[in-house]
């Protein structure tokens, strides 16, 4: 049980407070492998790293632990084995399988995954109403599908389904009272694996489930005691009917030791990390970042964390992409080659006091041999346990 409404314990800034080691992975470039402005969502299993590239289509990359360029999934096309566009993926636990859904298809389709790329399996014909996000459950053959909330003819919005489309188990939509779809946009669960566990929250709830793979049923893991804050489907999309303190938290993982989440309170963006082993809340710091996308500039949110293990730039993760940007245990980020080049070359960085000065330097032997128009370098961060 996570309070959402007290005051943190304290603000955590630097890496060295919640993380036993961060890596750098130069991710390699070659023609076959150049990625986008952002990572729409990393996907960590076994010796493999699956990055969803930015754009409609969005080429799912694949990565060794080393960094180097394996294969990538590009289907495009009307085909049955292909694809118009990609909503989400995920890989299964094994590292056998890789579930793609296209929402414009109204379709899953499975490829098997081997050492030299992605076979076509099959593939599920969806009807409305389309999910929009999907999971895999850990050592199953299971797939998690989450559909709209807001949507009033939605007859589910939590199911279960087998590998041959079967329902195994379902949580009926229980926010049919709106009337309209005013302002309505993607307002999905926020899924995440923990412990071979897959964790589900949606969005009018204050509980986040877990899929019990034994009972085949959905179980309450973590409740977010909002104290009677939270929006409601009625006062979405409606500001009038918004009170002096509303919550909605858009953001969610679980490691071992920590609930990282944020949320929205009465206008105000707020970042908090739940320590379980001593059952204390902390503020995570945010930094507000003006970046171009699609030649469009505009404020990003990020939670900034300085890194003292390493000396290297500020560990910076979109607080949009808290749930897609969070793997295996484990927190992704990716900084540009030029930048990290440049910040390795400032003061900064030479007179920064490390708790590893062997791999300060070993940060900078990779920052002197790759190129400034090089792919980005992919941070992974490794919690405490």
């Amino acid at each position: 049980r996570i309070d959402l409404l007290t005051e943190p314990k304290s603000a955590i800034t630097k890496l060295s407070e919640i993380a036993a080691n961060v890596e750098f992975i130069p991710l390699q470039t070659t023609k076959n492998s150049l990625l986008g402005e952002f990572a729409v969502k990393i996907v960590s299993v076994d010796n493999k790293i699956y990055i969803k590239n930015s754009g409609l289509g969005g080429d799912i990359m694949c990565f060794d632990l080393g960094g180097k360029f394996l294969f990538k999934l590009q289907n495009l096309g009307r085909g049955p084995e292909e694809y118009t566009s990609i909503t989400d993926f995920d890989v299964s636990s094994d590292n056998k399988n890789l579930t793609v859904m296209s929402d414009v298809d109204r379709k899953l389709i499975v490829y098997g995954i081997s050492d030299f790329g992605y076979t076509f399996k099959g593939s599920l014909s969806l009807k409305e109403p389309i999910p929009l996000t999907i999971s895999m459950v850990p050592e199953t053959d299971y797939t998690f599908l989450s559909i709209e909330p807001w949507n009033i003819s939605a007859p589910y919005l939590s199911l279960l389904i087998s590998s041959n489309g079967d329902t195994i188990y379902y949580k009926p939509n229980c926010y049919r009272n709106r009337q309209d779809r005013t302002g309505a946009f993607m307002r999905t669960a926020l899924l995440y694996s923990s412990e071979k566990l897959l964790c589900f929250k949606e969005c009018f709830s204050d509980t986040v489930f877990y899929v019990d793979i034994k009972n085949k049923s959905f179980k309450p893991r973590i409740i977010f005691d909002t104290h009677g804050t939270s929006v409601t489907p009625e006062m979405w999309g409606h500001p009038e009917r918004v009170g002096n303190l509303v919550t909605s938290i858009f953001g969610i993982f679980e490691t071992s030791r920590y609930v990282f989440y944020n949320y929205w309170e009465n206008h105000i963006k707020n970042c908090h990390l739940f320590d379980k082993t001593a059952k204390t809340k902390y503020n995570l710091n945010i930094g507000t970042f003006n970046e171009t996308i699609a030649n469009i500039p505009r404020d990003v949110d990020k939670i900034k964390l300085k890194d003292d293990l390493c000396g290297g730039p500020d560990f910076n993760q979109d607080i949009r992409y808290l749930n897609t940007n969070c793997s295996n245990g484990k927190l992704f980020s990716l900084v540009d080659a030029i930048t990290l080049k440049n910040y390795i070359s400032s003061e900064d960085f030479k007179n920064a006091k490390v708790r590893d000065p062997k791999k300060k330097n070993e940060l900078k032997n990779l920052a002197d041999s790759i190129n400034e128009t090089d792919n980005p370098v992919l941070i992974v961060v490794i919690p405490k346990n």
